[in-house]
């Protein structure tokens, strides 16, 4: 979604814009920090918008995929195009960084350092396909589209099974699915936090017999990992689990 940083994205009703823009102190990285975080605040480009402990978060998760020069890459929201630049940054020339956008504006970053963008709704299943198809596939999803929670889960259903084996799927932003606006609500059943419980109970399912309930995703999520506003999903080929003992030494 293309917003002014903050602007619609906070429930006025419970808490204050105030109280989480960053501090002048706050704009810099931390000791230690990687690649992303330093990228992000040394950044003079186009306007991104990123909550700071995401970036430490990113530096971890995507380190893996830096050493595939064609990495494939699509981001959901393009906003002012400089996030498609960081990650531009960060994964190389070779890599194939696509973004989508609802917003026609958002056509004036395609082509601008080699990312690409298409303008199309996330919850288009057919337009949806047709980008992974130009891409020739897909091995990382960001989802920083609308926020809405049923859109969240829809797009997932769409792009998951697309997902390349050893993929990520990662959702931002997911505490709007609290709040009434964004179609969300605590504990509603149809937002993507609760889905994703799900998603915990179906790697689980050895142990249970409830079974799997989500289709797209059965046997396909080897690991999930859930921090605050933010969703990561790893996609590989699970099958049940083994144990052994090895070792001669025995009391």
């Amino acid at each position: 979604m293309s917003f002014w940083p903050f602007r619609g994205l906070l429930d006025v009703r419970s808490v204050e814009i105030r109280d989480f823009l960053a501090r002048p102190e706050q704009m810099k990285p931390r000791l230690g920090a990687g690649p992303i975080e330093r990228s992000y605040f040394a950044h003079d480009g186009s306007v991104i918008c990123k909550w700071h402990h995401y970036l430490p978060l990113y530096d971890r998760y995507f380190a893996p995929y830096r050493d595939n020069p064609q990495v494939r890459l699509l981001e959901i929201g393009v906003f002012q195009g400089g996030s498609l630049d960081l990650w531009r940054r960060f994964f190389g020339p070779s890599a194939i960084i696509f973004g989508v956008d609802i917003d026609p504006r958002c056509k004036a970053f395609d082509n601008v350092h080699g990312n690409r963008v298409r303008i199309g709704s996330q919850i288009d299943p057919v337009f949806l396909e047709g980008v992974v198809l130009e891409m020739g596939g897909l091995d990382i999803v960001l989802d920083d589209g609308s926020h809405r929670a049923d859109h969240m889960t829809r797009t997932f259903d769409v792009l998951f099974p697309l997902l390349s084996p050893g993929g990520l799927y990662i959702v931002e932003d997911v505490h709007t699915n609290y709040w009434t606006k964004f179609r969300g609500g605590y504990r509603k059943r149809s937002t993507f936090i609760e889905r994703t419980k799900m998603l915990i109970d179906d790697m689980h399912h050895c142990w249970h017999r409830e079974g799997q309930k989500i289709e797209v995703a059965r046997d396909l999520v080897s690991g999930l990992h859930v921090h605050d506003s933010l969703i990561i999903i790893e996609k590989n080929r699970t099958g049940p689990p083994v144990t052994s003992l090895v070792g001669t030494e025995v009391f």
